[in-house]
């Protein structure tokens, strides 16, 4: 068992060594989290034929936090004198996708929403969906919204996005002090 030495000051000048040992588990702590484990697994079994879709959290239930969530894949590429962020909507149509841009960054948002509505005899069947996207950028350098470029292909969207040309720097001026 590693342990560390840390110095404390104390009142006045005088200084206190202390030891302080790393956390690692025990073999009392290990004992109490295999207990609560075993008790965990016995009462997702006795549950299981309430609820029979294991490992899914159900959305009446579990904290909107819970929830599982997908991120698209959004890449950022520097080529020089431009950059090309390529960002995968699957499912989204071009009409669905909103960019927008500044000088300092950008952020792409996709919505969309389907309803289906089924009618029998003894039966109506709804069904509701909805998706949507947002991610934000901020770009290392300047760029110019005015001239960004974008097309969508396939649920891949693709932007070329110019940066501005840098400021020519100032030259330093020596100056004499009297």
């Amino acid at each position: 068992m590693s342990s560390r030495t840390v110095s404390r000051r104390t009142r006045g000048t005088s200084s206190s060594t202390t030891q302080l040992a790393n956390p690692q588990p025990t073999a009392l702590s290990t004992g109490f989290d295999n207990i609560f484990e075993q008790f965990r697994r016995s009462i997702d079994e006795l549950m299981a034929p309430f609820y029979p879709f294991t490992g899914l959290i159900s959305p009446v239930t579990a904290p909107i936090t819970q929830l599982p969530t997908r991120a698209s894949v959004v890449d950022l590429l520097d080529e020089g004198d431009h950059y090309v962020v390529t960002a995968e909507l699957p499912g989204f149509s071009k009409d669905q996708v909103d960019v927008q841009v500044n000088k300092y960054g950008l952020i792409i948002r996709a919505q969309r929403s389907a309803e289906n509505e089924q009618k029998d005899k003894n039966y109506l069947y709804r069904e509701r969906a909805y998706s949507a996207f947002e991610r934000t950028i901020d770009f290392p350098e300047e760029v110019l919204p005015q001239k960004v470029e974008g097309t969508m292909k396939d649920g891949i969207l693709r932007l070329q996005i110019p940066k501005k040309e840098p400021n020519p720097e100032e030259r330093l001026t020596k100056v004499q002090i009297k």
